[in-house]
């Protein structure tokens, strides 16, 4: 039985040639295909970005030209994206976290690397995570999918399928939103382009058709190791007002508050001012919640043998507006009595400041 799945992204007519415009980094081989890779800045851990579902590697301008200032910075496409190649079916979360970790290791990034992950990249970067804890500073996840997020919307008293059942069916493309406001006008009309690509819908399609495989992926990965996280949640309503709706966004911060749980070392902030695409409404929160990771890998890291002296982020110069913590237990003691404190323990931090996240306040429907 085919089942036919609907989303609506970006028209394809009269599409621009995509690759024709100038390819900024690199293009690595990852065994007969090839992948986009560009990194900017200096130091360590590397911060590797990945995007949701149909997503662009473009999105992440704002908050690449924050974090390059004080560590180095990878923005890259999955096969089927951008300027990489089509890669191999299926497209699932295993397989693009195999081919990301060839990237890695083929480009030479420096290791450790810090995972950054929006939507359904948020599978990806917990997946890497999970498999090469080795190579891991710590994750920041972006209004991140939940590998349970599919059969919890599903459950009573909501009863939403929001994914197809099976890897085999169509994804019919109808009429778009427009790129998002925030893009630069040259990122908008990249953007567009993309989507307009044959081989973007081909991608986006079977990323769609396998995302309950690439859930699965997940659960059934070994746990994350310990490690610092932070997870940043959108704080404006996507689902329309009404029991059901409240319902729905109640959810959605449960499922990211249980992301958080993962690791014992993790703060969760909600930012109040975006939706979904938190990197384009709030980029300076994202760049700071990698500060905050980048910071307590270097003080671990310090007294290590021929490590390189780095200093830190400056990051209480970084936008904190406009947003509040929901958890902060990013307290790392290194030794020595020193550790490294998220901002929520500083002064200047609004712990008075409430949010209801979309939903009434008391948290009832």
């Amino acid at each position: 039985m085919i089942r036919v799945a609907t989303l609506l992204i970006l028209g394809w007519a009269s599409a621009a040639t995509f690759a024709n415009a100038p390819v900024p980094g690199s293009l690595i081989d990852v065994g007969g295909y090839r992948l986009h890779i560009a990194c900017e800045g200096y130091g360590t851990p590397s911060v590797v970005f990945d995007v949701g579902l149909g997503g662009s590697a473009l999105e992440w301008r704002a908050v690449v030209d924050k974090v390059r200032e004080f560590t180095r910075v990878c923005t890259y496409d999955r096969a089927g994206y951008g300027w990489s190649d089509v890669g191999p079916l299926p497209r699932t979360s295993s397989v693009i976290v195999n081919e990301l970790y060839l990237l890695l290791e083929s480009a030479d990034i420096d290791r450790p690397f810090l995972l950054v992950g929006h939507s359904y990249g948020g599978y990806n970067m917990q997946l890497f995570a999970r498999r090469y804890p080795f190579l891991v500073a710590g994750m920041v996840l972006v209004d991140s999918s939940h590998p349970a997020q599919v059969e919890r919307f599903m459950a009573p008293p909501i009863g939403l399928v929001t994914m197809p059942s099976t890897r085999w069916g169509v994804v019919k493309f109808g009429d778009p939103p427009k790129p998002h406001r925030n893009l630069s006008a040259e990122a908008k009309r990249l953007v567009s382009n993309q989507m307009k690509r044959w081989r973007t819908r081909r991608t986006l399609s079977h990323e769609f058709l396998g995302f309950r495989d690439s859930a699965s992926e997940l659960r059934s990965a070994q746990a994350l190791p310990v490690m610092p996280m932070v997870v940043i949640s959108r704080g404006k309503r996507v689902w329309p007002p009404g029991r059901r709706g409240n319902l729905l966004e109640k959810l959605w911060i449960t499922l990211q508050s249980e992301l958080a749980d993962q690791s014992p070392y993790s703060a969760h902030i909600v930012a109040r001012n975006s939706g979904h695409h938190v990197h384009l409404d709030q980029p300076q929160l994202v760049a700071y919640s990698i500060a905050v990771i980048t910071d307590i890998h270097r003080v671990q890291h310090a007294s290590d043998i021929g490590a390189e002296r780095q200093d830190t982020t400056a990051r209480e110069t970084m936008d904190f507006r406009a947003a509040a913590w929901l958890r902060d237990s990013l307290v790392m003691h290194v030794g020595n009595g020193i550790h490294v404190a998220s901002v929520s323990q500083r002064s200047h931090q609004l712990r008075g400041d409430t949010v209801t996240v979309g939903y009434p306040r008391d948290g009832a429907p």
